[in-house]
């Protein structure tokens, strides 16, 4: 955001300087400097009436004209004789036009001979004066005034813009979070033209796919028990029948795939309810240690694989859903479990306010390439795999959706003690707690 601002007060900064060069092109190039006209009219008329009194007068008095003429202006004057040098454009444009006694220079100082003498005379401004001093210091202070009002102009419009593009932007993150009902305001104090019901209407779009999609999933998934129930209950009903073992082994695939469509409704069911509820207010204070304790006695009976758990030695106390909890973690170990070669070990650590499980196989661990998709829903990394392995792809993204209603995170990485796949949930802790060994 810093570097659109930057790069718009950069921008409005050369606009500016473009328009102060466009103007002196324009006016002092390509067009009649009628300020200039003026000057030559003037130099004309001074020159006529010094002549004036060096006719009438002689040259003494004319030279005293120019005299007081130059102190009550705060000039210099500099008289040139015929030997001296002058600067070559002066006496080249004196050789080139002999009729005309008054030349201004590129300074605009003024240069003019008089009839009947040889001299050439110079005006040029005493910058030593106080008057000439306080005239350059207000033509500075002019453009500084210009150039501060131009900046305070385009930094309190910017301001009003950043406040602006701030809401909207808040509101969208509010959104990419979750929160569908996020919108940005449209008033127009707060909008950015269309942009703000722009992104209001797509919100809304988006808003109803995903329900419309939430509504989709609940219903298929609850539509799809009941002819999964009769399937199941008609197989078991052939069981009791008189059937030959090519029969039996058909039937008992049939019931083992209607098991698997139970499981991946139920899957769905929960996703679908992990995205359409807001469990917060379910939390309540949890004790790990116990807690992983009463699982591990579970988990061990699941699996003839050596699993192992350490734990911290302080009490670690989280504000969780314990049901939901327990289904992370069973999601995790049980996916360990599938792929592991003969151990799997738990480790939860305190570290700085965060209650970490870590979950380690020594299977042959997550490509690099699939560690970045591996929690989006129907993802499978490896799909040379068979499905009783990989499954649907939707254990890891419930883990994921669970750890976002806990305030938590879930990482795969490689295990460096078993060598295989590590899963680490980080909770935030409820107590103040320390680091402590694992014992």
């Amino acid at each position: 955001m810093r570097r659109i601002y930057l790069e718009s007060l950069s921008g409005l900064l050369v606009c500016f300087f473009l328009g102060v060069v466009a103007n002196e092109m324009f006016v002092y190039k390509l067009n009649t400097d009628y300020e200039y006209v003026l000057e030559d009219y003037e130099a004309n008329a001074h020159q006529q009436l010094i002549e004036n009194i060096a006719k009438n007068q002689g040259l003494d008095a004319a030279h005293q004209a120019m005299n007081q003429f130059v102190e009550t202006t705060r000039n210099k004057l500099v008289t040139y004789g015929p030997k001296d040098k002058i600067p070559t454009p002066v006496s080249e444009f004196f050789k080139a036009h002999p009729d005309h006694f008054i030349f201004h220079d590129e300074e605009r100082d003024l240069w003019f001979r008089l009839v009947g003498s040889n001299n050439t005379y110079y005006y040029t401004a005493d910058n030593n004066t106080l008057v000439r001093q306080k005239i350059d210091l207000e033509d500075n202070l002019v453009w500084l005034f210009i150039l501060a009002s131009f900046i305070m102009y385009s930094l309190g419009y910017l301001l009003i813009i950043f406040r602006r593009v701030k809401k909207l932007e808040v509101a969208t993150l509010r959104f990419a979070e979750g929160d569908l009902s996020s919108r940005a305001e449209t008033n127009s104090g707060s909008a950015l033209g269309s942009l703000n019901k722009s992104f209001n209407l797509m919100a809304d779009r988006i808003h109803r796919l995903i329900e419309s999609n939430r509504t989709l999933t609940n219903a298929v998934a609850h539509e799809l028990r009941t002819p999964i129930f009769r399937i199941q209950w008609q197989a078991e009903m052939l069981k009791d029948t008189s059937l030959n073992e090519e029969q039996k082994a058909t039937v008992a695939s049939i019931v083992e795939d209607t098991e698997e469509m139970e499981k991946m409704v139920d899957e769905l069911l929960c996703y679908a309810k992990l995205d359409s509820r807001d469990l917060e207010n379910l939390h309540h204070p949890l004790e790990m240690r116990d807690f992983l304790d009463h699982a591990m006695s579970r988990w061990k009976k699941e699996t003839q694989l050596n699993l192992n758990l350490s734990l911290s030695e302080q009490p670690c106390l989280i504000l969780a859903d314990e049901t939901l909890l327990n289904r992370a973690l069973d999601n995790l170990v049980r996916n360990a479990m599938k792929f592991a070669k003969s151990q799997i070990s738990i480790e939860a650590t305190v570290h700085q306010n965060q209650l970490q499980i870590a979950v380690h196989d020594d299977g042959n661990g997550v490509a690099k390439e699939h560690q970045a998709r591996l929690f989006e829903p129907f993802y499978v990394g490896d799909k040379a795999r068979n499905k009783a392995k990989s499954g649907h792809g939707l254990g890891l993204s419930i883990v994921d959706k669970i750890c976002v209603q806990h305030g938590a995170t879930v990482q795969v990485g490689q295990s460096k003690t078993l060598k295989g796949a590590v899963f680490t949930i980080t909770f935030p802790l409820c107590n103040d707690s320390a680091d402590k060994p694992i014992q």
